[in-house]
């Protein structure tokens, strides 16, 4: 998904924006009002995306362009964003999700594994950059993880089959994902910057 849900919570005193990432505008706005409600922006984590399986000679330019616009350019949008307000107060901590299709590529899927893969050099770049002013900026990459989005587009039977590729013997679940961002997020992950963490069941071990 490449929207968050614009709604305050009156249980929990916590506001939610929707904001479509690839409008840099709306984002730009919106980060605005979150530093403004909450005096400071210390952590970003990006993990809006989009995933829609494409034979290569039946990939238009508009199933790239969405999918780059979305899993690649909102992310440098939320970041520069993010950046503004980290930087004076020299602290700030991003985390970034790509995948193993940045690495392996896959089948109907160039234009994901290009918007994966590019992440990994924002990352690697933003890291170098903002390293002297203590922010520190690292992705993740998981492996097929039990969410709506591959659910989406493949059956129980297909999802069942990716167990037998994995050492670990089971599809990774969002708290596998959140435990290694929450890591990245805290002082334990003090002296990691500019690297990837695969958190991926062994599925690929280099």
């Amino acid at each position: 998904m490449h929207v968050l849900d614009l709604k305050t919570s009156q249980a929990s005193g916590r506001t939610f924006h929707t904001v479509d990432v690839a409008d840099e505008s709306a984002v730009d706005t919106t980060f605005d009002a979150i530093n403004n409600a909450a005096g400071s922006i210390d952590y970003l984590v990006c993990c809006a995306g989009v995933y829609c399986p494409r034979p290569f000679l039946e990939l238009s330019s508009e199933d790239w362009r969405r999918t780059l616009q979305i899993n690649l350019t909102g992310y440098f949008l939320c970041c520069r964003a993010a950046l503004r307000f980290m930087r004076p107060r020299k602290f700030g901590r991003i985390v970034m999700f790509s995948s193993m299709a940045a690495r392996t590529g896959g089948v109907n899927a160039a234009h994901y594994a290009a918007s994966k893969g590019g992440i990994l050099g924002l990352a690697r770049s933003l890291a170098l950059e903002s390293a002297a002013e203590n922010i520190r900026v690292n992705t993740i990459s998981p492996v097929i993880t039990d969410t709506p989005m591959p659910r989406a587009v493949l059956s129980d039977e297909i999802m069942e089959s990716r167990k037998s590729r994995i050492p670990l013997g089971r599809i990774g679940d969002v708290k596998d994902m959140t435990e290694a961002c929450m890591f990245l997020l805290s002082d334990d992950s003090s002296y990691v910057l500019g690297q990837d963490i695969r958190v991926n069941g062994g599925s690929t071990l280099w």
